[in-house]
């Protein structure tokens, strides 16, 4: 029977301790052949050792070779994602050939039905999280290679949103497949044990009851899951855009499965559950297009000549590197007893160049106002009485 295979559960304590085979009785001594522990002689420990201290370390050079050789032959393609992949088995395929051989060692041990089983359960639960490891390996080299050639795609197409679009999708999604595949691995590594096996089965016969339990204690860690799911097919934010959430503004730098992460633009980071952003409103500055119209406001006096402020905001966006040419403009928006508003709209081609944009503007407008026949146009406060009446008359 191989070591892979499942066995019935036998107590160590009645197995006696087998025989010296015919291959092994030239040179085991009677001293190790008599006794031993676990139903284990004492010359199958130290074949146990023996096997465990050199198919390791040979399955390692194995693997390492194996991993050598493939890797010269991947630098004769054209192509670099199987150089990449070389390098990401490298780890798994090593642990995979050293259990192989430490398997194949085992089988000359001939030990009994019992330590059989116990020392082929370590094995399985090895092989198990080396295939894990594997598994989780390929499938983020496949994410990063999705990732890298939609960056490349929309670099060539002048399409950043489909970049961001798939880099969202491919994290989320990655992030889900890794979680299924340690689960998957947890559950068959407990699944050999026998008393994890009885409790699966009681459990399965009470699945209503334990189902309603489970589901009303972990409601909203499996609504924050879904929702996560929800996130990267919907996409109302990704990766990279610009929002307004909480009051704060910044750029969205992490969306995980149950949590996203905003960069604010102090450099602290926000931390927001999925249901914020499948729940409540927030503003995404950048959700079809980067270009952005941005305002500055100004205040002067009733005599300010308008047209004058036009042409000098003409004459600032000119040299304005910031200013992407698209849109720009000023009008009166407002009145009051005592100034005129003033809106200059400009734009610019991403929300931070507007920001820092509506700065530059906003400091040589006023500027220019300081200058404009030494100030006479900024806001002043008008005092009506006899001297002024004076004044007028005279």
């Amino acid at each position: 029977m191989s070591y892979l295979e499942p066995m019935a559960a036998v107590p160590l304590a009645i197995v006696p301790h087998p025989e010296v085979p015919d291959w092994a009785a030239g040179w085991v001594p009677d001293a190790l052949a008599d006794g031993g522990l676990w139903g284990i002689a004492w010359w199958q420990w130290l074949g146990l050792a023996l096997a465990l201290a050199v198919a390791f370390p040979v399955g390692m050079t194995l693997g390492s070779l194996v991993v050598r050789v493939s890797g010269k032959i991947a630098q004769v393609t054209t192509t670099d994602w199987d150089d990449r992949l070389i390098k990401v088995v490298r780890g798994p395929v090593r642990l995979l050939i050293g259990t192989m051989l430490f398997v194949a060692a085992l089988e000359a041990l001939d030990l009994a039905p019992t330590p059989r089983q116990a020392v082929g359960r370590l094995v399985r639960i090895v092989s198990t999280m080396a295939i894990a490891w594997l598994a989780v390996r390929l499938v983020r080299l496949i994410g990063a290679v999705m990732q890298e050639r939609a960056a490349a795609h929309a670099e060539s197409a002048g399409d950043l949103f489909k970049a961001r679009k798939v880099r969202t999708q491919v994290l989320v999604l990655q992030r889900v497949v890794v979680i299924a595949i340690w689960v998957l691995a947890l559950a068959l590594t407990l699944m050999q044990f026998a008393i994890v096996r009885s409790v699966g089965v009681s459990l399965l016969a009470s699945a209503g009851v334990a189902g309603i339990v489970f589901g009303l204690a972990a409601q909203k860690t499996i609504g924050n899951l879904l929702g996560g799911i929800q996130l990267s097919i919907t996409q109302p934010v990704r990766i990279g855009d610009t929002v307004i959430i909480e009051g704060e503004w910044g750029q969205v730098e992490e969306i995980n499965l149950t949590y996203v992460v905003v960069k604010i633009w102090d450099q602290r980071r926000l931390v927001l559950p999925i249901a914020k952003f499948l729940d409540e409103p927030f503003q995404n500055w950048t959700k079809k297009e980067t270009e952005l119209l941005g305002t500055v406001f100004l205040y002067a006096d009733y005599r300010l000549p308008v047209q004058q402020a036009r042409e000098a905001l003409d004459a600032i966006l000119a040299t304005e590197e910031l200013w992407d040419e698209r849109a720009k403009g000023l009008v009166v928006t407002d009145a009051t007893e005592r100034t005129i508003q003033l809106r200059c709209m400009v734009s610019a081609a991403n929300a931070s160049d507007a920001w820092d944009l509506r700065c530059a503007v906003r400091e040589r407008m006023i500027a220019w106002l300081q200058e404009l026949e030494g100030g006479r146009y900024l806001p002043v406060l008008r005092v009506e009485g006899e001297a002024a009446d004076a004044r007028r008359s005279a």
